[in-house]
């Protein structure tokens, strides 16, 4: 991309680069205080106080647990959720001078229990300890956008790393639930890197360059700390390694294929035990804590679906909310309807959708531009080299999996969807893109009515 650039032009150009990454970090830092608030915030800030067991108190074999797990108890939160938000928010609160005895009620907040209610007797957090906590999780939602950059850079060049890095970083349902203390910053940052490790090793066989043990290490770290962000972050990782496999596949690299897939179950492996490690609610019998995960995972599902919906989605439904989620719709402040009638929470709405720190409101027209965008990226994307082609296209069909087995109509569901259909709009951008300049130029704009000072006839 940068061959034959001079070294001062190459300079500012990198200089530029950092700038514009500088500039859409910050606006992702400063809308975090403005930010709406969620009950599941306070459950976060609650269990955060793992982070003074683990680090502070230094007993980290007290989060171990066997169940039972019942519903919003310490070891049913643990074992069902990632363990990284928690430890980030004790560490922000930490450093900020807080202690465990400024943390909400438990469980952090009551979903059986009105907003009023969980008020009232200390579930929601105070506003200091809200803002400090949603310091971490928007630190790394801002360095996501490096990483979207850096995928953007990789997968179409520089355009497609702007346009890319600049709607990622702007797009309000993104931002608002990165800026919150949940688990989607961390989400979106280590299942981002995972991806862009995995486009670089795949680039570096496709030019038939053997790949440094240190990408297949950085693969493995930003696998398991996927993981260990939101379990969801399987979709990352599943479309990270079936981007080298199927780059390999589709390269015809015979040859290099088993050492190749002998890598990737070593990686494999490797990210599960770093999961572990990293989530103590496993440790004890991890293969029963697995089985666990994952019968607390779908009894949790369904009481959401009996609780908080009309049922599951019908199969149509969940088809157009993969259509509509990443640029049609606007962001969902909260999922139990009953929150519209609380004056607090519609105050803090307004509040935040009237700020220009909210993002950029695609609204019909434009988001109905860049939904257009998106099946001219996924044809561009066809022509690409065979590892970019093939490794998108992996990571694509293993997200509209998870997605239409997804029974609820929440948007954070989709924001794994949003970088993908983000980086197909922005190369569908850099394709039409020259034909739209090219027809300027054939077509120029006819010259003004006045000119010169010679007035035009009239016709009289």
């Amino acid at each position: 991309m940068n061959v034959g650039m001079k070294p001062a032009d190459l300079l500012s150009h990198r200089l530029f680069s950092i700038f514009w990454l500088l500039l859409l970090s910050a606006y992702v830092l400063a809308g975090a205080p403005l930010a709406s608030f969620h009950g599941d915030e306070a459950m976060q800030i609650w269990m955060s106080h793992d982070y003074a067991t683990a680090f502070i108190y230094g007993e980290p074999q007290r989060l171990m647990s066997a169940g039972p797990f019942d519903i919003d108890t310490e070891a049913q939160l643990r074992i069902l959720n990632g363990s990284i938000n928690r430890y980030a928010i004790g560490l922000s609160w930490h450093l900020a001078g807080f202690t465990n005895g400024d943390l909400p009620a438990p469980p952090g907040w009551d979903w059986g229990l009105d907003y009023d209610t969980n008020a009232a007797v200390g579930h929601r957090p105070t506003d200091a300890l809200l803002a400090v906590s949603r310091v971490s999780s928007a630190l790394f939602l801002a360095l996501s956008v490096w990483v979207m950059f850096g995928i953007g850079w990789q997968f179409g060049g520089s355009l497609v790393a702007y346009l890319a890095s600049g709607l990622y970083a702007l797009n309000p349902v993104i931002l608002l639930n990165g800026r919150r203390a949940m688990m989607e910053g961390s989400l979106l940052l280590f299942g981002l890197l995972a991806i862009l490790v995995a486009v670089m090793i795949a680039h570096q066989r496709a030019q038939g360059r053997r790949e440094s043990w240190r990408w297949w290490a950085a693969l493995t770290l930003a696998g398991g700390l996927a993981l260990a962000s939101k379990h969801s972050g399987a979709v990352f990782v599943g479309g990270a390694f079936g981007w080298v496999l199927l780059a390999e596949l589709i390269g015809r690299r015979w040859r290099a294929l088993p050492l190749t897939l002998a890598k990737l179950a070593l990686s494999g492996g490797l990210v599960v035990a770093l999961f572990i490690a990293l989530s103590p609610a496993l440790w004890y019998d991890p293969p029963a804590r697995l089985q666990d995960l994952l019968a607390v995972r779908e009894q949790l599902i369904d009481i959401q679906v009996r609780a908080h919906t009309e049922g599951a989605m019908p199969l149509a439904q969940r088809i157009e909310f993969i259509v509509t989620q990443p640029f049609l719709m606007p962001a969902q402040h909260f999922e139990v309807a009953a929150w519209a009638q609380y004056e607090p929470i519609t105050r803090e709405v307004d509040r935040y959708m009237a700020s220009p720190l909210s993002g950029v409101q695609f609204g019909p027209v434009f988001g109905g531009l860049l939904t257009l965008l998106v099946p001219v990226g996924m044809i561009a994307a066809l022509r690409r080299g065979a590892s970019a082609r093939a490794g998108i296209f992996a990571w694509l069909a293993l997200t509209l999996v998870m997605l239409l087995l997804n029974p609820l109509p929440w948007q954070r569901y989709y924001l794994p969807l949003i970088p993908i259909f983000t980086l197909f709009a922005s190369l569908g951008a850099q394709t039409l893109l020259p034909g739209f300049v090219h027809r300027l130029k054939q077509h120029p704009t006819k010259e003004p009515l006045v000119s010169d000072g010679v007035q035009p006839q009239t016709g009289k």
